[in-house]
């Protein structure tokens, strides 16, 4: 079997085990993994780094077995992108522990020719908490920066999704394998993020997720980024961690001010008081990046964030019952979609009912190629007409 570089690569990562710092010492002494694997055991127990357990998962696990991780990865239409590589984000390797290799689904930006802003918070956001996540990421891409965040339920769902309806790029980094069924709510959502930017993980194929796996993944998160913004944290929110790894990487840190009687507003006004930016806007946090890259940030096309945020419907059991009429009339059954929707999101949205309809079906009706079919399902979900269920199944809203 004839083994490429990345295989070396891969081997390296999976002995040493996701988040290790020793790969940056062995590529200190050695030029790159496959010179190291081939020293052996005795030059490896010479640099005195490493447990018996690191020794004997280098032994036990071989470069041929990493090349069959590169071909699995690569017939699901992933690449394998390791540090040897121009794709590579430079800001990334910079960190004290850039992962060896990423698995790609998508086309990774230019982090290092574009700003880029981690938009990261609770999973159990607050509806107002999620709102302004979605409008600072939609002002954000739409002014040119890469929106990058975990894909979990709350604030990483918003701030994809306002990427997505500026017509941005943004990036998800996962903590498991691409194809373990995370959260599979998201999975159209993963499949849209996929088509304007990148799903990557450090992780590959069939390693699920984990409670260690995620906190180590929010290195990536912040590496990739000029800066973190945190909206809504408790006190010990996970998203304080990517906080944290942000100011070790020498990453800015900007949060968004909550009210005292916001449940999860603790994390976020700790941060403020230890020296995170405050910020209420987008361009808030794009203004300290405007001279690091001229002439790649928009600011001509500035969006109000209330405008952004006023059509925003209110959360169930929120919203505000109809006025009584004066005479019992007839109810005037309502279109599922109005002209503010393109053309192939009113195509799909007819096609879909209270029961949840495969993605393959909704194909067959529509005719829409599945790029277009997303595109649409993605307008949907951001216009919150449908909703996304496991299994790649959408429904009208309950």
């Amino acid at each position: 079997m004839k083994i490429d570089s990345r295989a070396f690569w891969v081997w390296l990562q999976r002995a040493l085990g996701a988040g290790s710092g020793k790969p940056r010492r062995i590529l200190s002494v050695f030029p790159g993994p496959r010179e190291f694997y081939e020293a052996g055991r005795r030059e490896w127990t010479m640099l005195g780094i490493f447990t018996q357990k690191e020794l004997f998962a280098m032994e036990s696990f071989s470069p041929e077995e990493a090349q069959e991780t590169v071909r699995r990865s690569e017939e699901l239409g992933h690449r394998v992108v390791t540090q040897e590589s121009a794709e590579y984000p430079q800001c990334l390797r910079n960190i004290h522990n850039p992962p060896c290799a990423l698995y790609v689904r998508g086309s990774l930006p230019d982090f290092d020719a574009l700003p880029s802003v981690a938009v990261v918070g609770t999973r159990g956001a607050t509806f107002s908490g999620r709102k302004i996540a979605f409008g600072l990421s939609c002002q954000l891409a739409g002014a040119g920066a890469v929106v990058v965040s975990g894909g979990a339920r709350g604030i990483d769902t918003a701030a994809h999704k306002g990427a997505l309806q500026a017509g941005g790029k943004t990036v998800c980094v996962l903590g498991c394998g691409l194809d373990f069924p995370y959260l599979m709510e998201n999975a159209g959502l993963r499949d849209s993020i996929a088509l304007c930017g990148a799903v990557i993980s450090e992780y590959p194929l069939g390693t699920p997720g984990s409670k260690r796996a995620f906190p180590i993944r929010n290195r990536i998160i912040s590496g990739l980024c000029d800066g973190t913004l945190v909206v809504e944290a408790a006190a010990k929110s996970g998203s304080l961690i990517t906080a944290d790894l942000a100011l070790e990487q020498g990453r800015d840190v900007f949060a968004v001010p909550c009210g005292l009687d916001n449940p999860v507003s603790r994390g976020v006004n700790n941060l403020i008081k230890t020296g995170a930016v405050p910020v209420s806007s987008g361009y808030e946090i794009l203004e300290q990046y405007r001279f690091r890259y001229p002439g790649k940030i928009r600011f001509e096309r500035e969006r109000d964030l209330s405008g952004l945020l006023r059509g925003a419907p209110a959360p169930a059991g929120q919203r505000k019952p109809p006025a009584p009429s004066r005479q019992a009339e007839p109810k005037e059954e309502r279109a599922p979609c109005g002209a503010e929707f393109s053309a192939d999101a009113r195509a799909v949205c007819a096609q879909i009912g209270p029961e949840p309809v495969p993605f393959s079906v909704l194909g067959q009706k529509t005719g829409l190629d599945a790029a277009r079919l997303l595109s649409a399902l993605t307008e949907l979900e951001l216009g919150e007409k449908i909703e996304s269920l496991g299994g790649r199944r959408y429904r009208l809203p309950q």
